[in-house]
């Protein structure tokens, strides 16, 4: 009798070994499932990212085509700016032929009177009029970006080759979006290029001369 208990309890031990070694071997399986499943939605997220990226991009080339009236292409920019940037208080300047000052155009959320002529200075907006290169505070270690019209958030100059036409300066963001991203670097050098394009030749039509 004490044999057959003996045996059957070796029995018992050693179908319990079985059933924990096969439930560690299913609960790896399973944890390897919920890696491949997360793995699969992060990526999925990236590639949605992604071609919402693209589809900002496409919309704003398209978009700076719209006219050929030097007015109403800011307006478009301004807009651009506005639904594909996340900006809400924003100046879109030209820069006056002695290349001493920029010019207010269009605006939004700012004081336009007191944007109205700004004189290049050693600001990040005079330099970045001077070099033809953007200045994005946010994506900077070194700067603390203010809100609101107290100082820019970015200078973007619209730049024909070297050659300076104008900026787009952002003071302020909606409030869904803290900060600019690193993305957004490439939505506005591609609104300072296709922009400065645009405008180049809507002044040459302006003029009546060939652009």
């Amino acid at each position: 009798m004490r044999e057959q208990l003996r045996w059957e309890n070796e029995m018992l031990r050693t179908e319990l070994a079985s059933l924990r070694e096969q439930n560690e071997r299913l609960r790896a399986s399973l944890a390897r499932l919920q890696e491949d499943e997360q793995w699969r939605a992060q990526r999925q997220h990236l590639v949605e990212a992604e071609l919402a990226h693209l589809v900002r991009l496409r919309v704003a080339a398209q978009r700076l085509h719209e006219s050929l009236e030097p007015l109403a292409l800011l307006e478009i920019l301004q807009d651009l700016l506005v639904n594909l940037v996340g900006s809400e208080a924003l100046g879109i300047f030209e820069l006056e032929p002695r290349g001493a000052e920029l010019v207010l155009r269009v605006s939004l959320g700012i004081d336009a009177d007191r944007f109205r002529r700004l004189p290049l200075g050693d600001d990040p907006l005079g330099q970045a009029a001077r070099t033809g290169a953007c200045w994005l505070g946010d994506l900077m270690e070194e700067s603390c970006a203010q809100g609101g019209t107290e100082g820019p958030r970015a200078c973007v100059p619209l730049k024909l080759g070297d050659h300076v036409l104008g900026m787009m300066v952002l003071f302020g963001l909606l409030p869904h979006k803290p900060r600019l991203e690193p993305e957004d670097r490439e939505l506005l050098e591609l609104l300072a290029t296709e922009g400065a394009r645009a405008l180049y030749c809507a002044r040459g039509i302006a003029a009546g001369t060939p652009s």
